[in-house]
């Protein structure tokens, strides 16, 4: 549990729009790079400091800034003075527990939502709060640690020719949602793609390992649904947002960019289905396993009880048993007991109990 919640001891009791950050504690420098961009134009800067975010922004461009890092509460409360951020959001976008959420505000909005990634090697999903704020002629996304999955969108910004250079910052907002959407698509097919190899494999041998994989997905399966679900929620707010900074034409793309959200929760649903389907024929794969052996097992008891019986009757202390002192006694003794066990079995197998 503690990979996917955070522990957010250090919050309690504060006041709120207290800037505490919540998550793994790092010690790196908060990292900030820019792309300023106009359909004619295109400027990139790495490592800006703080302090000169603000003069990097133009009325006739759109200027993207990126920080890597939240855990700084100092040069987040420098950005939240420059840029007019509010105190809630900042305390919201600091606190990696965040729930996704669509905010608005006087001078800007914001979008907080989670970013995923697959870890193939220990097979499980990893998530990171990316969270949006757009003004009139800028757009600053923060996220938790270095990578993410907007390279698609910087490559757009690069080319001329693209719809996002002749746009402003709330389509942009999109194309960031859109890549971040477009991953978990891919989250959910590779588990997917373990789910149905291993319905597969259920089919063919089931073995007691299994169970844990199939808990393993389960858990990976909720733990995606807890986080895509709500940023349906985020899209229709967005789109039915009559905030001044969202254009007519950007909502066409927001209703796609729902419709995908859309597509993204249905296919969780059928996993989640096919997970209870697995763990349903892995339950009856075992109870039928365990019947066969309870039954051979049962046979087994059956063909021994009159078999013990003999043995008991001629095992006994008694003085006078007539065929004792008969020559052939002892092994007629067995003849009885091989006839009696293979005449069991024989009518076993005919009743196709064996």
């Amino acid at each position: 549990m503690a990979r996917l919640i955070k522990k957010a001891s250090n919050k309690i009791g504060v006041a709120p729009g207290s800037f505490i950050f919540v998550g793994t504690q790092r010690t790196e420098n908060v990292h900030i790079d820019a792309i300023k961009f106009n359909k004619d134009s295109f400027e990139q800067f790495d490592t800006v400091d703080p302090s000169a975010c603000k003069p990097l922004l133009s009325d006739d461009s759109v200027t993207w800034i990126n920080v890597t890092g939240v855990h700084d509460p100092a040069v987040m409360g420098q950005l939240s003075e420059q840029f007019d951020l509010h105190p809630l959001f900042i305390e919201d976008m600091m606190n990696t527990n965040q729930r996704p959420k669509f905010s608005e505000f006087e001078s800007n909005f914001a979008i907080i939502l989670k970013m995923l990634h697959i870890d193939e090697i220990k097979g499980f999903v990893e998530s990171e709060q990316v969270s949006i704020v757009v003004g009139r002629h800028h757009l600053i996304s923060f996220q938790e640690a270095p990578g993410d999955v907007f390279k698609t969108v910087r490559d757009r910004i690069i080319n001329p020719s693209t719809r996002i250079r002749h746009r402003k910052a709330d389509y942009l907002a999109f194309a960031l949602m859109d890549a971040i959407v477009d991953n978990y698509v891919l989250s959910i097919e590779y588990f997917g793609d373990a789910i149905e190899s291993l319905e597969e494999r259920l089919l063919r041998n089931v073995k007691r390992e299994d169970a844990s994989q199939i808990n393993m997905l389960k858990r990976e399966i909720s733990s995606l649904r807890r986080i895509i679900r709500p940023v349906l929620e985020i899209a229709i707010q967005f789109e039915r947002s009559e905030n001044h900074l969202i254009e007519k034409r950007t909502h066409p793309f927001i209703n796609d960019l729902g419709d995908h959200v859309l597509q993204a929760t249905e296919a969780i649903e059928i996993y989640k289905d096919l997970l209870n389907d697995c763990f349903q024929l892995y339950d009856a794969a075992m109870t039928h396993r365990l019947n066969d052996v309870m039954r051979i097992l049962t046979i087994f008891s059956v063909i021994f009880i009159p078999l013990t019986f003999i043995a008991g009757v001629y095992g006994t202390n008694f003085k006078y048993l007539p065929e004792l002192d008969y020559k052939y006694a002892y092994p007629i003794f067995w003849a009885v007991l091989i006839i009696t066990a293979i005449g069991m079995l024989s009518w076993f197998y005919r009743k196709k109990w064996l």
